[in-house]
């Protein structure tokens, strides 16, 4: 959630993982669909920069004003409970944004009970209405850093990208926030990302998924490598500096930029200087429902968010993030979401480590180098009431017995299990095909004793976000798992 100085996240926190709220950071640049807007956000506390000029302060009557209006969902069977903020520091935030350009919205920062805070429809707004529009002045991009940068850049070649000199420009202006005039943005700005498994302590980052602990190290490899780099382009441009560069400075700067950057185009999503940071698009949150088209407009040279559904006054407005699961959504943003249709469960680990009848040391290495060759291994997942195709397949092959490579009975096997993959077959054999569901079977006993004992050592945790995120992540998966068990049981198709 977008917070302000010494403000945090007002959101319920409960013990009942089936009552788990959202806590919504915003989205950043991951393969959105090119009609989708993908703008990031990270959560709970705001960042605080100190400033000679001390503001007064307001009563809480003064920093809110609660809505009588409620807003229900499912048939009436919930009600989001909102209140308008009127934080100073989002006050000095919106003085900043005119000074700057940017025009008046229909929007207004507010807090709700089910996701904390995001954005609040002013008055009612129509489909295809700009909702939010962001001159390119206050865009922070490779190109509007040239004119500080550039020839600094040139000189090192292409050792930097964008992301790592948009993150080096945030963690400077920290250094001299008054001085910059960006003041009222890096004060919305989140102070910590403690939501973000890359900062989880470590028996935290145990309880992760597997494959959400593998794209947590490869993000930790890619900070530290940017941040080394970092290092040495200052070698050689020492002056930009106040003080020292340290590496948690440069982390969060990195983390701000992950997780709020956008692309300027999203069909082109590999260019070095498409990305950027447009201040007051991480005010909105994210849900799958939500459609959105973000575009540069070169008429009048900003950045601008259309939203496809229509709002009434008092409603939250949100953009979607695209189609990520929980597991990517968490590690990338550091939150989760309620009933988000792409989650789905990883089990490479499971089905490699699945003991087959029959299968040697020899004979399980010769049949994964013939997956890999085929082009099926790995990626194996289960969805809600679906198991994949790769897995499927994979299987087949593990649970051709015997197997011996140099024998014809082999080699006619094999061929047909290629037969099965381009659809010229429907098994190998009446045999492969009733041992699939067993062994599959066996994969979800695994999950489910796995969930078992992660939702049982979380139960005993402190209830926090991190916490909350991870059970309802385990929960999610426990529900997935069953779903296909209940599928195997009724001897429907996977």
């Amino acid at each position: 959630m977008v917070s302000t100085v010494l403000a945090t996240v007002v959101a319920p926190i409960s013990t009942d993982p089936s009552s788990l709220v959202h806590i919504m950071p915003p989205l950043k640049r991951h393969k959105p669909d090119h009609k989708t807007i993908v703008t990031p956000r990270t959560a709970l506390s705001a960042t605080s920069f100190s400033s000679s000029k001390k503001t007064p302060r307001r009563g809480r009557a003064g920093r809110r004003r609660a809505l009588k209006s409620k807003t229900e969902l499912n048939g009436g069977t919930r009600t989001i409970e909102s209140a308008i903020i009127k934080d100073q520091e989002y006050l000095d935030f919106l003085s900043w944004q005119k000074k700057m350009g940017c025009p008046k919205t229909k929007l207004t920062l507010a807090e709700f009970s089910n996701t904390g805070r995001g954005m609040m429809a002013t008055k009612d707004i129509k489909a295809g209405e700009v909702i939010v529009q962001v001159p390119e002045r206050t865009l922070i991009t490779m190109k509007s850093l040239q004119s500080l940068y550039g020839t600094r850049i040139a000189r090192f070649e292409n050792k930097v990208n964008a992301h790592m000199i948009i993150a080096l420009h945030i963690a400077l202006l920290v250094q001299e926030p008054e001085k910059s005039g960006w003041l009222p943005y890096l004060r919305m700005l989140p102070k910590k990302f403690d939501t973000m498994p890359v900062r989880y302590p470590p028996e935290l980052a145990d309880m992760l998924p597997q494959n959400a602990r593998a794209h947590v190290e490869k993000q930790k490899a890619k900070i530290m490598s940017d941040y080394k780099t970092t290092l040495e382009f200052l070698q050689s441009n020492s002056d930009l500096l106040t003080r020292p560069l340290q590496y948690e400075e440069y982390e969060w700067a990195w983390l701000v930029v992950n997780t709020r950057c956008i692309y300027l185009d999203a069909k082109k999503q590999v260019a070095a200087d498409n990305i950027a940071l447009a201040p007051m698009l991480d005010f909105l949150n994210h849900t799958s429902e939500a459609k959105t088209e973000g575009f540069f407009c070169s008429k009048s040279k900003s950045y601008k968010i259309r939203t496809l559904l229509p709002y009434k006054k008092g409603e939250q407005v949100f953009i979607n993030y695209g189609p990520h699961d929980n597991c990517f959504i968490l590690v990338e943003y550091g939150f989760v979401t309620t009933n988000n249709p792409y989650n789905y469960v990883a089990v490479d680990n499971d089905f490699l480590e699945l003991s087959v009848p029959g299968e040697t040391p020899t004979t399980k290495k010769e049949k994964l180098e013939l997956l890999e060759t085929a082009g099926y291994f790995g990626d194996y997942v289960f969805h809600r009431n679906d198991v994949s195709f790769r897995l499927t397949t994979s299987m087949r092959l593990r649970l051709i017995n015997p197997f011996h490579m140099s024998s014809t009975a082999t080699q006619l096997a094999i061929a047909q299990w290629h037969n099965v993959i381009n659809g010229e077959l429907d098994q190998i054999s009446p045999e492969n095909e009733r041992m699939v569901p067993i062994y599959i079977e066996k994969i979800c006993d695994q999950m489910l004793a796995c969930t078992k004992t992660k939702l049982s050592a979380l139960a005993k945790k402190k209830t926090t976000f991190p916490v909350m995120h991870l059970q309802q992540v385990w929960i999610e998966t426990r529900d997935i798992v069953l779903s296909i068990l209940d599928k195997i049981h009724r001897k429907e198709q996977l």
